[in-house]
């Protein structure tokens, strides 16, 4: 493959999404669209990664160079001012907008563009509302015209072959050829389509790889599809998903074989989950939760930044937040890992085989040994050793007939009443 330059236009406002969050930074299953982009140029290693974004944007740890479009001139314009920073043979235009684009259709478009000034990426879409329209020269599968949606006239709407927004130039071609570009349309704006006359036209395997995000709507249907393809993935490696559609995992989450995901369940980026875990039902395992072998989540745990030793047991109803906890562990019901004091976050530490009895609370920074118990209802602040129990609750005191003071009595003589007399009933 000659060696490629890949420029991402990002410049946009985003206007529709109705938030301030640039359009690029919202998330898709755990990661920001721009970096599912960045993810799959950066597999067949181009030379040059180059966002082009607006004057109040920083994209620079994403990718290799940033330029700068100041005003929202086309996307004609936007790829303009990124030829500065353009030094390589072809060049892959792309929006930043797309994050369910796949290497694979990347590459194709490279391959099948072999040859030609300029190829682009196409979908033929039962339902191409918002895209332009691609007309092809008879049937030699290149590009007569393409129409955006807003310019095109009513015959030209009922076209199905849309235009993606992925292109691949031959550098020396683009760089004199936008100079031929016009405002000619309704927006007054350079189209970058408009240098696309005799374009190789490759059509994508899978339409939903060309998806764009304009509104919220959008990008809540771009990630349940990326986050059926993570766990089609997952599931394929060997894991049991009882529930797929209710199982949310985000990229950069890897999960062990053997391991049973019940629904509900919530997989942080940046987890590690080892073989034979049992994870739920509505657990929520938050970013850097690392687990090792035979490990068992239960309902409503959440976990952040812990890393759980094999064959620890973590049943119901606690958090684990900072934390190292050890083989063989048992975490009662109502635990909770108290690490944070209003400033900083600490870590506590749970050795092998340690008993943290139901409704501890482990103020942390605090150790509990190997072999260690915390009594059940425990606020434990202090280390505890080898083989103690560390309590630290008030003795109980019974008073006697104190049930005569409380106020649900006349609640309990009243239900009473009531039950009598539907006994009474015939």
């Amino acid at each position: 493959m000659s060696e490629v330059d890949v420029v991402i236009l990002a410049a946009g406002k985003g206007s529709r999404m109705k938030d301030d969050l640039s359009k690029p930074l919202h998330k898709v299953a755990g990661l920001p669209m721009l970096e599912w982009i960045c993810r799959a140029v950066r597999k067949f290693n181009p030379k040059n990664i180059i966002a082009v974004q607006g004057a109040d944007e920083d994209f620079s740890s994403y990718v290799d160079e940033t330029v700068v479009q100041k005003e929202q001139l086309g996307s004609a314009d936007a790829l303009r001012c990124a030829f500065p920073k353009i030094d390589a043979e072809k060049l892959i235009v792309i929006n930043a907008d797309m994050p369910l684009m796949t290497e694979n259709a990347l590459v194709d478009l490279v391959e099948k563009g072999e040859g030609f000034d300029a190829a682009l990426l196409t979908a033929d879409l039962k339902k191409p509302f918002g895209y332009g329209r691609v007309i092809p020269v008879g049937e030699r599968n290149v590009v007569e015209q393409i129409v955006e949606e807003r310019d095109a006239t009513a015959d030209q709407e009922k076209l199905h072959l849309v235009n993606a927004g992925v292109y691949l130039f031959r550098a020396d071609y683009i760089k004199r050829a936008i100079n031929n570009v016009t405002t000619d349309n309704s927006q007054s704006e350079y189209y970058l389509t408009d240098a696309l006359p005799g374009a190789k036209i490759v059509q994508v395997a899978d339409w939903q790889d060309i998806l764009g995000v304009n509104t919220q709507q959008q990008l809540a249907a771009v990630s349940k599809i990326a986050r059926k393809r993570i766990n089609d993935q997952i599931m394929a490696n060997g894991v049991t998903m009882i529930d797929p559609l209710t199982t949310y995992i985000d990229a950069n989450v890897l999960v062990g074989t053997g391991t049973i995901i019940k629904p509900g369940t919530v997989i942080e980026h940046d987890s590690v989950i080892g073989a034979e875990n049992e994870i739920g039902p509505y657990a929520h395992l938050r970013e850097k939760t690392v687990t090792g072998i035979d490990v068992h989540i239960g309902n409503f745990v959440e976990t952040k930044n812990a890393k759980i030793g094999d064959h620890t047991h973590i049943g119901h109803l606690t958090y684990v937040g900072d934390a190292e906890v050890g083989q063989a562990v048992n975490i009662g019901a109502g635990t909770i890992f108290v690490n944070y004091d209003g400033k900083n976050k600490h870590m506590t530490k749970v050795g092998d085989r340690a008993f943290i009895g139901s409704n501890s609370k482990l103020v942390a920074p605090v150790e509990i040994a190997s072999e260690a118990i915390t009594a059940a209802g425990s606020t434990i602040t202090d280390n505890v050793d080898r083989h103690a129990m560390g309590i630290a609750r008030q003795r109980q005191t019974n008073k006697s007939d104190f049930w005569q003071r409380m106020p649900h009595e006349d609640f309990a003589t009243e239900y009473d009443a009531k039950h009598d007399q539907r006994d009474d009933q015939p």
